[in-house]
């Protein structure tokens, strides 16, 4: 799980070369865990370069800390994302489910969100919601949070992942930016379906 990477730290005419980062190693302790950069690891020799620069006046405290949070930042987005397409990938419904995929079910549709980013939502589907998020979590730098579910299954997932696609940035994350309520659309939306999916299901009886 644990990943290294090699970056340049620049500051104007200063760089310092080479620095190793790792992400996924010792995440599973609760200390700092609501700190942008958790999950990202710097070599400590990296650091004292960067002290000594600090000390002879040649790079500010602040622009230390905001060099070392973006890339901290950038990194865990690029894991999360990594994360969630692997997520995806093995739930990916085998030809047999693709089948009984129109056929409404009783599994969850969900919609979580990470701490502190409300807008930016993930609508998913599961059994168990608790576990899944228990799962996405283990892969996630930030705090995730259930803002939303219903019973619906992949018929009301596939449904609102067309509704809002124009929001979609990637995967199964949505960006909620501009609309006052996300839970309140997404809530409307999948009774919308599943009143539609009644009166069809009547209809066909």
């Amino acid at each position: 799980m644990a990943q290294s990477f090699t970056v340049h730290l620049a500051f104007g005419s200063h760089r310092i070369e080479n620095v190793t980062l790792q992400w996924g190693v010792g995440m599973d302790g609760d200390t700092r865990r609501d700190a942008p950069s958790w999950g990202t690891d710097i070599e400590v020799p990296a650091v004292i370069e960067l002290l000594d620069l600090i000390t002879a006046g040649s790079v500010t405290a602040e622009q230390a800390r905001d060099k070392l949070v973006r890339l901290a930042v950038a990194i865990n987005e690029r894991k999360n994302r990594e994360y969630e397409e692997m997520i995806e990938l093995m739930e990916q419904p085998t030809p047999r489910a693709v089948r009984e995929e129109s056929c409404f079910d009783d599994r969850w549709v969900y919609a979580v969100s990470p701490d502190g980013a409300p807008d930016s939502i993930k609508i998913g589907v599961a059994k168990d919601i608790a576990q899944r998020i228990k799962s996405l979590q283990s892969g996630s730098a930030t705090t995730l949070e259930l803002r939303w579910s219903a019973r619906g299954g992949y018929p009301l997932e596939r449904y609102l992942h067309e509704q809002f696609n124009v929001r979609r940035t990637h995967g199964e994350w949505f960006d909620f930016e501009s609309c006052p309520d996300p839970v309140a659309e997404i809530d409307n939306a999948a009774h919308a379906f599943l009143r539609q999916y009644a009166e069809e299901s009547l209809a066909n009886s």
